[in-house]
């Protein structure tokens, strides 16, 4: 009957064909039929109703179902308890009160705190949270001081720059225990490297010299950028594309990988971006911004040093005659945020905020260390003196957790410097750790974070790298043990030349006919034939030997070889007999001086109408021992 039933459905048109009806309140009855039963508080009241219940009264048990305000005790100590794991208990269980149990949390707690405080089984010092147990000695193949270090953001490359006009790149993944850079380069020739600075991925290296021009690296330490020369011509520096005078420093935006910021002698701060670079000139165009620096009276100051803050809001300037000038970045950097003109009374070398960016620490030539609050920006909070500085590039700065402040020293003695690397406590720079070089200068100083190294770039051309072989990770420790490859490029493998032109298709035979094989065998000879001759040295003709006889061939003998020769040369010596022999110049010149006053041919004849008698100059040697010394204003007429 089904099958009949079925097959009259399909053979039905689909016009007469109905769409299948859902009863939503007959759904609701049975769903709440087969829910399952819970059990409430006298508060909830459920009805679960029965199969033959109407939708009406299921819709009414459904309105009267109340949820409770407060949850159940039951409920708050299954929140509570989070460390409970496994299924829930079966019901008529009672927990044995004879084993005590510890807290689960308190435990993990405790278990915590045991590790903590065996991590350290000595005591922390001052020694132990400056990673200067071991050190390595890199050397730049140079005596100059070293001006300028830069380190990325990895701890992976660092470039050293000195005095000598060099920059070396080095890489920590590729050096031995020599520590030899993988490039050197003369970036500006003959023109002091004044700083070297990473961006923010380390993708740029951003070099600052004493010319006008600044140099753009890639990772490779392929020159990728340059900046144009302002002209010098222009009174106004800001119409100017670029600097025009050396550049004393320069630094990249915390955040802002393209965006890069330089001082120069020219007065000026300039604020560059990468995104203005052409591809084809390979030149970035012109600067962005211009902030001119001016003392009270409204002057040019050049600025020796500038920074960003750790948060990119501000940027610092130290300047020459010793004041700091701070400015709200992406404004109209017309007036200063904070300024302070007599903040030291020297040239600033080095400025950089704390991590907060509410104070600033500041170095100069005048032989201080200040530390600035911003809030407060009128006096220093606590300031160090008598701390050596020659050198305008000498740094300063806060280690990674800002503990300690560190700067360098140095002392100009005989034969050389002597200096120290100091560290100092943040709160009321008391000297904590010291490092003393008795033949050179502490100049540049980098604290990396993430390797937990220091890099010290000394006066004699050295540069200090030390580590902790416990706190301290990869960088110099990776290349202390790697031994040093063996060069092979004295290394020759001799391999000789085989001749085999048989199996060149040249020679191959076409067919199997004698006459093909005889014109095979023909080719073989000739070619062997010519590369015989080619190796053979040319023929030399030897030169022609010196003739004896008279001349032939246009080849001249001898003189008076012949007798047309012999009579020409005796005709010759016998003319000049009284000539040659004559040894006083004087005299066989005045023979003739008779003769020639009688018939004169040029000077004398040209004056003899004019001025018969000669005039001469006369002699004033007297009057020229009077008048030395006086200056000559005039030239003495004669006659």
């Amino acid at each position: 009957m089904s099958d009949s039933s079925s097959s009259s459905d399909r053979k039905r048109p689909i016009e007469t064909k109905k769409a299948r009806t859902f009863d939503l309140e007959q759904i609701m009855a049975q769903t709440l039929a087969q829910a399952p039963q819970y059990k409430h508080d006298e508060e909830s009241t459920h009805i679960i109703p029965d199969a033959s219940t109407s939708s009406e009264q299921a819709r009414e048990g459904i309105e009267k179902i109340s949820i409770p305000e407060k949850p159940t005790q039951t409920a708050a100590t299954e929140e509570d308890s989070d460390d409970d794991v496994g299924p829930a208990l079966p019901p008529g269980f009672e927990v044995d009160k004879t084993v005590v149990v510890d807290d689960p949390a308190a435990e993990r707690q405790r278990v915590e705190d045991e590790e903590s405080d065996g991590e350290y089984d000595e005591p922390l010092t001052v020694a132990t949270l400056i990673p200067a147990e071991s050190e390595v000695t890199i050397r730049t193949g140079s005596d100059k001081a070293v001006t300028a270090l830069a380190i990325d953001v990895q701890g992976c490359k660092f470039a050293v720059g000195t005095q000598g006009y060099a920059v070396n790149l080095h890489d920590y993944q590729k050096m031995d225990k020599l520590f030899k850079p993988y490039r050197e380069l003369l970036p500006a020739e003959c023109h002091v490297i004044n700083s070297l600075s990473y961006n923010m991925n380390g993708e740029r290296l951003l070099i600052t010299t004493g010319e006008a021009i600044l140099k753009i690296l890639d990772r490779n330490g392929q020159q990728w950028a340059e900046t144009v020369r302002g002209d010098q011509y222009l009174v106004d520096v800001n119409k100017t594309k670029g600097h025009t005078a050396a550049v004393n420093a320069g630094c990249w935006h915390p955040y802002n990988k393209n965006e890069f910021m330089t001082c120069s002698d020219d007065g000026t701060i300039r604020l560059w971006n990468t995104e203005d670079f052409k591809e084809v000139t390979k030149v970035i165009n012109t600067q962005k911004k211009v902030i001119r620096c001016r003392n009270a009276g409204g002057k040019r100051i050049i600025p020796n040093c500038c920074a960003y803050s750790r948060d990119g809001k501000l940027i610092a300037a130290g300047c020459d005659d010793g004041s700091i000038h701070m400015w709200k970045h992406g404004g109209l950097y017309v007036s200063t945020q904070y300024q302070n003109r007599k903040a030291h009374t020297a040239t600033v070398t080095c400025i950089q905020f704390s991590l907060d960016n509410k104070k600033l620490i500041s170095r100069s030539m005048d032989g201080t260390l200040k530390i600035w609050e911003l809030a407060k920006f009128k006096e220093p909070i606590k300031s160090v003196e008598g701390l050596d500085a020659v050198f305008n590039r000498t740094d300063c700065g806060y280690s990674p957790d800002t503990n300690f402040i560190f700067t360098g020293t140095q002392t100009l003695q005989k034969g050389g410097y002597s200096g120290s690397l100091l560290f100092f406590s943040t709160e009321d720079l008391d000297l904590k750790y010291k490092i003393e070089y008795p033949n050179a200068g502490c100049i540049k100083i980098l604290w990396h974070p993430k390797i937990e190294q220091i890099l010290v770039g000394l006066s004699d051309g050295n540069v200090k790298n030390y580590y902790d072989t416990k706190f301290s990770q990869r960088g110099a420790r990776l290349c202390v043990d790697k031994q040093v490859r063996r060069p092979r490029a004295t290394e020759v493998v001799k391999e000789e030349m085989i001749l085999a032109p048989l199996s060149l298709e040249m020679f191959q035979a076409k067919g199997e006919d004698a006459e093909e094989k005889e014109v095979t065998e023909f080719r073989l000879k000739k070619y062997l034939r010519m590369y015989n001759n080619s190796q053979r040295p040319s023929f030399r003709t030897p030169a022609d030997i010196p003739k004896d006889g008279p001349g032939q061939g246009g080849r001249v003998a001898a003189a008076g070889s012949t007798l047309h020769s012999y009579i020409a040369q005796q005709l010759g010596v016998n003319r000049n007999k009284e000539f040659i022999g004559d040894d006083d110049i004087r005299q066989s010149i005045l023979r003739h001086a008779e003769e020639a006053e009688k018939n004169p041919l040029y000077i004398n004849k040209a004056y003899a109408k004019t001025q018969p008698k000669p005039v001469f100059q006369a002699d004033n040697s007297d009057d020229d021992d009077d008048k030395d010394g006086q200056p000559v204003f005039k030239a003495q007429k004669l006659g």
